[in-house]
């Protein structure tokens, strides 16, 4: 069935091609994406596949049965664009102003399409059922939760899930795959130190927020490399310190804004702690007051590793196992499809998007990106492969 279904995806493989254009020139910001769900649910009616909005016309959710009765698994995919200015120079860059395609998400959707059109065509030989998810708002963490509580997982209940994500460090035509932590939890830190204003020629007559900030940002640091093993990974990064007006007048406040990121639960935990206690005692002994505000927005994304495994072995018979990069080391980058693998076990994959050309190694978010297009045709293979191999060979 594997030549079948290589043929089919050379058929199809034009249409793909012109739907990415399509969804590039057109982007969409997060929980905005109506006429790309628009676009997606009447091209899957168009394929015989009933498709269905998942909540506000954005986001598209279908159903495919197979042929013999088996376990339901799903896929997913991200609709969503960032708020950034294209400087791609391409035939098709967006026609939006300051929005982009930067994280290759327009490539997400296109393979999820594929797929599910092959799924679809040779959908008497699966032993199982596909669930189709087309979601809005990854880049704002809103997406995941809204689809999870639309009952997205229910009647029939979903077992396990996949998704894929382009990657810029790998050659088109390959696919990335890492057992374990993925992805890394994203927390959002903020601090508001209070101090007594004054003349910045008299510094003594007051508290400065100022200094006290600057040593509270420089001990921070001192948690990731005192309070977290060394073999375990954490980022703590400030984006925003704000004070004053003007130069010489000691602010009567200052605050603090930055990111963590962590690959697991309980370091994220012990982080929050220690980052709040340090806050407050640092402050107390200048003679400030601390104001901490810690928000868990995303758990690290953790792959199953036994459907890895299956993964692994399905590539032999779509892409070929000399395709295959394992991936020496997480991501400190954030993706909400962690609330998925809150719920079930799965797996999220990295698919190569690169050439000889620079502007394709360029990291995701650039401006100036521009993914290989041979992508789409491994996604689609390696995909459409990887879910006959989980409902017809599982073991897991």
């Amino acid at each position: 069935m594997n030549k079948q279904i290589n043929a089919y995806i050379n058929t199809i493989l034009p249409e793909l091609i012109s739907l990415r254009r399509e969804i590039h020139r057109n982007p969409e910001l997060s929980n905005k994406e109506i006429q790309t769900s628009k676009l997606i649910q009447q091209k899957l009616i168009e394929n015989g596949i009933n498709a269905t909005t998942i909540k506000s016309n954005t986001g598209v959710t279908a159903f495919i049965q197979g042929g013999q009765e088996g376990d339901t698994i799903a896929y997913r995919a991200d609709l969503d664009a960032l708020p950034m200015e294209e400087k791609t120079g391409l035939t098709f860059s967006s026609q939006n102003e300051s929005v982009m395609h930067a994280c290759g998400h327009d490539i997400h959707t296109t393979v999820l399409y594929g797929t599910a059109l092959v799924i679809n065509k040779f959908k008497d030989y699966l032993k199982g059922n596909l669930r189709i998810i087309f979601q809005s708002g990854e880049e704002n963490f809103t997406g995941a939760k809204e689809a999870i509580e639309s009952g997205i997982f229910e009647n029939p209940q979903v077992k396990s899930i996949l998704a894929l994500h382009s990657w810029p460090d790998l050659p088109a035509g390959t696919i990335g795959l890492k057992k374990g932590p993925m992805m890394a939890s994203s927390s959002n830190l903020s601090f508001k130190i209070t101090g007594k204003g004054g003349h910045a020629a008299h510094p003594h007559r007051g508290i400065d927020p100022i200094v006290v900030s600057s040593y509270i940002i420089t001990a921070i640091q001192s948690i990731i490399s005192r309070n977290i093993a060394p073999i375990d990974s954490a980022v703590i990064s400030f984006g925003k310190l704000t004070a004053g007006n003007t130069s010489n007048i000691i602010p009567d406040h200052a605050i603090g804004e930055g990111t963590v990121r962590t690959l697991s639960p309980s370091i994220n935990r012990k982080i929050e702690e220690k980052i709040k206690s340090l806050i407050e005692y640092q402050a107390e002994s200048f003679g400030a007051t601390a104001e901490v505000k810690y928000e868990n927005i995303s758990p690290p994304v953790i792959n199953d590793s036994n459907i890895i495994d299956v993964l692994e072995e399905s590539s032999y018979n779509s892409i070929g196992y000399k395709n295959i990069r394992w991936l020496n080391s997480p991501s400190m980058g954030s993706e909400d499809f962690a609330f998925y693998l809150e719920k079930i076990p799965g797996a999220l994959i990295r698919l190569g998007t690169h050439n000889d050309t620079e502007e394709s190694k360029l990291p995701l978010h650039n401006s100036k990106i521009i993914f290989d297009e041979r992508s789409i045709e491994t996604g689609v293979k390696f995909m459409s492969n990887a879910i006959f191999s989980l409902l017809n060979n599982s073991k897991i």
